[in-house]
């Protein structure tokens, strides 16, 4: 088995994904405990409450459709492959209409958000289009199983929005920071460019640029493709949008300053959400591929067995780590960070259930806990934040993701006892 695996180069492209994944991640973390120390609290605050916003915006728009592409070419569905440019074409389209769409988007929002420069959200804006080329490059090596050329586009990503947020925002402040997304985009989408020229799959920069300006056409191809590509879409810009809907509320309703001081509570509790995050990486192809259940009991053990010591530090340092890492203290501060650990101990393990269940073939089960999450978070938090301010916040996020860990819970259960009665 295990040499069968390794000649088919599962182990391998696993390997690749899981390390590329986790420095992602990683690199994600280190660009916002960076902000603070460049921009301070009110700065970090800004762009707290407008990165949800740039990362759902360019999901929606473009990123979404990448993996729905791969699925098409990896399974030789259609019989021209000039479809692949076409789709390149509509995402160009789209991303046109979101960057649109964005500028306007303060308006919509409206509270502090309509205060903030017009600026701010024309950098935003930017970042969809920018973000084309290398989400449409992903899509390419994923359906050509290019692994690990494809990771490679993650780790230069990542990397370089973490150099250019040094020296951006120090040029520019806020705005820099925001534009260091669309630099590693633009890297990225370079590097990816150059990896697909290099590995023989007939998309050298001649061929997309002869292509990217004649007329779209294989329509009903690009319909499928964007079909399918909705509700991966949507499942991305939840896992996204119910990790900081606090946030964007918070910036809305008490000011820049105030989501500041939130976020760096938001960000330790986050370290929590990391170990489960890793686990989940591994566990959905083991369970996948044996349908063994155990592994779910063991993820859960492993999950528990890190996160709960790590909680019980939080709880007992929680002044001395904000002091240590932000320089502030606020009883606010320190409240916030206790309750949104625990809010992160039940997010930890709803990935661990929804990964289990992905593994088992229910995949949109954890979709629907997710939306109705959100849906609560939102609520939540309207009536609570100008009640408690920053607090409230933190009450909406705990209440809502306990409703989540509850539901996704139960039926992980009970889908796991029906399969072992069955076996």
């Amino acid at each position: 088995m295990i040499k069968n695996l390794k000649k088919d180069g599962i182990l391998k492209d696993s390997a690749y994904m899981i390390f590329s994944n986790m420095y992602s991640k990683f690199a994600a973390y280190l660009f916002y405990f960076l902000i603070p120390f460049i921009l301070g609290t009110e700065g970090f605050g800004v762009i707290k409450g407008l990165m949800p916003i740039l990362d759902t915006l360019v999901i929606i728009f473009c990123s979404g459709i990448p993996p729905a592409m791969a699925k098409f070419i990896s399974g030789d569905e259609f019989k021209e492959n000039t479809w692949i440019y076409d789709i390149l074409k509509v995402m160009f389209i789209f991303s046109i209409f979101g960057a649109i769409f964005t500028v306007f988007l303060k308006y919509i929002l409206g509270g502090n958000y309509s205060t903030l420069p017009d600026v701010y959200f024309y950098a935003v804006a930017v970042a969809l289009p920018f973000s084309v080329v290398i989400s449409w490059s992903r899509g390419v090596l994923q359906g050509n199983l290019k692994i690990k050329n494809l990771s490679k586009t993650w780790i230069l990503e990542n990397t370089s929005k973490v150099v250019f947020l040094v020296i951006l925002s120090y040029l520019f402040g806020v705005v820099g920071g925001i534009l260091s997304i669309s630099v590693s985009f633009l890297l990225g989408g370079i590097f990816g460019i150059y990896l697909l020229s290099k590995s023989n799959l007939k998309y050298s920069f001649s061929n997309i640029l002869k292509n990217i300006f004649s007329p779209i056409k294989e329509k009903e191809s690009v319909k499928k493709v964007i079909y399918y590509s909705i509700p991966i879409a949507l499942t991305t810009a939840s896992y996204r949008l119910i990790n900081d809907l606090d946030g964007i509320f918070i910036l809305s309703m008490l000011g820049a300053y105030d989501n500041g001081v939130y976020g760096y509570a938001s960000l330790l509790s986050r370290l929590l959400f990391l170990f489960a995050s890793a686990i989940a990486i591994v566990l959905i192809p083991r369970i996948s591929k044996s349908k063994d259940i155990s592994y779910f009991k063991k993820a859960t053990i492993l999950n528990i067995s890190i996160v709960l010591p790590a909680l019980l530090i939080i709880f007992l340092f929680s002044k001395e780590l904000l002091n240590l890492f932000f320089g502030i203290s606020t009883p606010e501060s320190i409240t916030s960070l206790k309750i949104l650990s625990v809010s992160a101990v039940f997010m930890s393990t709803y990935t661990i259930c929804a990964s289990s269940l992905q593994g088992l073939g229910y995949a949109k089960i954890p979709v629907y806990v997710l939306l109705f999450g959100i849906i609560l978070n939102a609520v939540f938090n309207y009536v609570l934040i100008p009640n408690l301010g920053i607090i409230g916040g933190a009450i909406a996020t705990l209440s809502s993701s306990f409703v989540v860990f509850v539901l996704i819970w139960i039926i992980t259960f009970n889908k796991l006892k029906k399969i072992k009665n069955n076996s």
